[in-house]
Protein backbone atom coordinates (compact mmCIF):
# COMPACT_ATOMS: atom_id res chain seq x y z
CA UNK A 1 0.00 0.00 0.00
CA UNK A 2 2.99 2.40 0.91
CA UNK A 3 5.01 1.50 -2.30
CA UNK A 4 1.62 2.41 -4.53
CA UNK A 5 1.45 5.31 -2.98
CA UNK A 6 5.39 5.93 -3.92
CA UNK A 7 5.15 5.25 -7.52
CA UNK A 8 1.97 7.53 -8.38
CA UNK A 9 3.26 10.83 -8.45
CA UNK A 10 0.56 13.12 -6.83
CA UNK A 11 0.08 15.80 -8.38
CA UNK A 12 -0.93 18.18 -6.29
CA UNK A 13 2.47 18.42 -4.91
CA UNK A 14 4.41 19.45 -7.79
CA UNK A 15 3.03 23.02 -9.02
CA UNK A 16 5.74 25.57 -7.88
CA UNK A 17 4.99 28.74 -6.94
CA UNK A 18 6.27 31.46 -9.05
CA UNK A 19 9.66 33.11 -8.08
CA UNK A 20 9.44 36.15 -6.69
CA UNK A 21 11.54 39.09 -8.32
CA UNK A 22 14.57 40.00 -6.89
CA UNK A 23 15.18 44.12 -6.15
CA UNK A 24 16.77 46.41 -8.88
CA UNK A 25 19.40 47.52 -6.25
CA UNK A 26 19.92 43.80 -4.55
CA UNK A 27 20.81 42.82 -8.22
CA UNK A 28 23.13 45.03 -9.03
CA UNK A 29 25.11 44.10 -5.66
CA UNK A 30 24.80 40.69 -5.79
CA UNK A 31 26.31 41.21 -9.86
CA UNK A 32 29.13 43.33 -8.22
CA UNK A 33 29.62 40.81 -5.22
CA UNK A 34 30.12 38.13 -7.65
CA UNK A 35 32.19 40.07 -10.05
CA UNK A 36 34.44 40.85 -6.79
CA UNK A 37 34.78 37.66 -6.06
CA UNK A 38 35.80 36.07 -10.08
CA UNK A 39 38.60 39.07 -9.47
CA UNK A 40 39.89 37.35 -6.12
CA UNK A 41 39.91 34.08 -7.50
CA UNK A 42 41.83 35.39 -10.83
CA UNK A 43 44.65 37.19 -8.16
CA UNK A 44 44.65 34.01 -6.13
CA UNK A 45 45.35 32.09 -9.12
CA UNK A 46 48.28 34.37 -10.83
CA UNK A 47 49.62 34.32 -6.87
CA UNK A 48 49.70 30.40 -6.35
CA UNK A 49 51.50 30.15 -10.15
CA UNK A 50 53.80 32.67 -9.18
CA UNK A 51 55.03 30.80 -6.32
CA UNK A 52 54.75 27.17 -7.69
CA UNK A 53 56.34 27.72 -10.33
CA UNK A 54 59.03 29.88 -8.28
CA UNK A 55 59.42 26.94 -6.03
CA UNK A 56 60.10 24.36 -8.87
CA UNK A 57 62.99 26.71 -10.46
CA UNK A 58 64.64 27.26 -6.79
CA UNK A 59 64.12 22.81 -6.09
CA UNK A 60 65.97 22.80 -9.77
CA UNK A 61 68.69 25.06 -9.22
CA UNK A 62 69.68 23.82 -5.68
CA UNK A 63 69.66 20.31 -7.24
CA UNK A 64 71.75 21.28 -9.78
CA UNK A 65 74.05 22.82 -7.42
CA UNK A 66 74.38 20.09 -5.10
CA UNK A 67 74.91 17.75 -8.02
CA UNK A 68 78.12 19.58 -9.45
CA UNK A 69 79.10 20.12 -5.82
CA UNK A 70 78.93 16.17 -4.97
CA UNK A 71 79.90 15.47 -8.69
CA UNK A 72 81.89 18.24 -9.86
CA UNK A 73 82.44 18.75 -13.70
CA UNK A 74 81.84 14.82 -14.25
CA UNK A 75 77.86 15.46 -13.06
CA UNK A 76 77.36 18.51 -15.47
CA UNK A 77 74.98 16.91 -17.70
CA UNK A 78 73.25 14.93 -15.10
CA UNK A 79 73.03 18.32 -12.98
CA UNK A 80 71.48 19.81 -16.39
CA UNK A 81 69.12 17.88 -16.57
CA UNK A 82 67.96 17.19 -13.51
CA UNK A 83 67.42 20.98 -12.74
CA UNK A 84 65.69 21.34 -16.25
CA UNK A 85 63.36 18.56 -15.43
CA UNK A 86 62.70 19.97 -12.53
CA UNK A 87 61.95 23.61 -13.53
CA UNK A 88 59.92 22.38 -16.32
CA UNK A 89 56.86 20.31 -13.91
CA UNK A 90 55.07 23.58 -13.28
CA UNK A 91 55.00 23.99 -17.25
CA UNK A 92 54.29 20.38 -17.94
CA UNK A 93 51.13 21.25 -16.16
CA UNK A 94 49.97 23.34 -19.25
CA UNK A 95 50.05 20.17 -21.90
CA UNK A 96 47.31 18.64 -20.19
CA UNK A 97 44.81 21.51 -21.58
CA UNK A 98 46.06 21.31 -25.28
CA UNK A 99 43.79 19.67 -27.81
CA UNK A 100 45.56 18.79 -30.87
CA UNK A 101 43.34 16.82 -33.43
CA UNK A 102 43.78 15.51 -37.14
CA UNK A 103 40.80 15.32 -38.76
CA UNK A 104 40.19 15.21 -42.11
CA UNK A 105 43.46 15.58 -43.24
CA UNK A 106 43.91 18.85 -40.66
CA UNK A 107 45.63 19.53 -37.80
CA UNK A 108 43.22 21.38 -35.31
CA UNK A 109 44.75 22.98 -32.24
CA UNK A 110 42.47 24.38 -29.46
CA UNK A 111 43.97 26.27 -26.24
CA UNK A 112 46.60 27.76 -28.49
CA UNK A 113 47.36 30.18 -26.09
CA UNK A 114 49.03 27.45 -23.78
CA UNK A 115 51.16 26.50 -26.46
CA UNK A 116 52.51 30.41 -25.70
CA UNK A 117 52.57 29.76 -22.09
CA UNK A 118 54.18 26.46 -22.87
CA UNK A 119 56.85 28.27 -24.55
CA UNK A 120 57.88 30.60 -22.20
CA UNK A 121 57.75 27.60 -19.61
CA UNK A 122 60.71 25.90 -21.91
CA UNK A 123 62.58 29.30 -21.70
CA UNK A 124 62.72 30.00 -18.30
CA UNK A 125 63.23 26.27 -17.30
CA UNK A 126 66.14 26.72 -19.44
CA UNK A 127 67.51 29.95 -17.96
CA UNK A 128 67.18 28.18 -14.20
CA UNK A 129 69.33 25.63 -15.49
CA UNK A 130 71.77 27.74 -17.66
CA UNK A 131 72.11 30.30 -14.37
CA UNK A 132 73.04 27.26 -12.07
CA UNK A 133 75.54 25.70 -14.46
CA UNK A 134 76.92 29.37 -14.91
CA UNK A 135 77.09 29.96 -11.10
CA UNK A 136 79.24 26.80 -10.52
CA UNK A 137 81.53 27.32 -13.66
CA UNK A 138 81.77 30.90 -11.86
CA UNK A 139 82.74 29.40 -8.35
CA UNK A 140 85.19 26.75 -10.33
CA UNK A 141 87.22 29.18 -11.94
CA UNK A 142 87.54 31.86 -8.56
CA UNK A 143 88.76 29.11 -6.99
CA UNK A 144 91.49 28.11 -9.67
CA UNK A 145 92.37 31.41 -9.90
CA UNK A 146 92.62 31.12 -5.89
CA UNK A 147 95.10 28.61 -6.03
CA UNK A 148 97.14 30.04 -8.96
CA UNK A 149 97.16 33.22 -6.56
CA UNK A 150 98.21 31.21 -3.52
CA UNK A 151 100.84 28.91 -5.30
CA UNK A 152 102.57 31.89 -7.38
CA UNK A 153 102.34 33.49 -3.18
CA UNK A 154 104.06 30.62 -2.35
CA UNK A 155 106.50 30.49 -4.56
CA UNK A 156 107.81 34.13 -3.80
CA UNK A 157 107.98 33.95 -0.28
CA UNK A 158 109.98 30.60 -0.79
CA UNK A 159 112.61 32.52 -2.51
CA UNK A 160 112.43 35.25 -0.19
CA UNK A 161 113.09 33.66 2.75
CA UNK A 162 114.62 29.85 1.78
CA UNK A 163 114.79 28.58 5.34
CA UNK A 164 111.11 28.69 6.30
CA UNK A 165 110.08 26.41 3.47
CA UNK A 166 108.83 23.35 5.35
CA UNK A 167 107.01 25.64 8.42
CA UNK A 168 105.70 28.07 5.67
CA UNK A 169 103.94 24.95 4.19
CA UNK A 170 102.17 23.65 7.17
CA UNK A 171 101.12 27.48 8.07
CA UNK A 172 99.25 27.95 4.91
CA UNK A 173 97.82 24.62 5.02
CA UNK A 174 96.57 25.23 8.28
CA UNK A 175 95.39 28.74 6.94
CA UNK A 176 93.52 27.04 4.19
CA UNK A 177 92.11 24.74 6.38
CA UNK A 178 90.97 26.69 9.11
CA UNK A 179 89.63 29.29 6.40
CA UNK A 180 87.95 26.88 4.96
CA UNK A 181 85.87 25.36 8.05
CA UNK A 182 84.92 28.93 9.10
CA UNK A 183 83.33 29.38 5.41
CA UNK A 184 81.80 25.86 5.42
CA UNK A 185 80.16 27.20 9.07
CA UNK A 186 78.98 30.33 7.61
CA UNK A 187 77.56 28.99 4.93
CA UNK A 188 75.47 26.09 6.55
CA UNK A 189 74.32 28.50 9.35
CA UNK A 190 71.21 29.44 7.07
Amino acid sequence: MFSEELEQPNEEAVIYAPDTAIPKDLAEVLQLEKQRRIEILIVRKKVLTFFVGWTFHATGVAIAKWCLVIGGSGALWTAATLCFTVAFVPTSFLISGMNINYVDGQFQVSDMQKAGNLLVGAITAVASTWLAVRENQALLDLSNQTVVQISEDIRTIQKQYPQSDPWLSIVIAGVLFFGAMFAFGVANRR
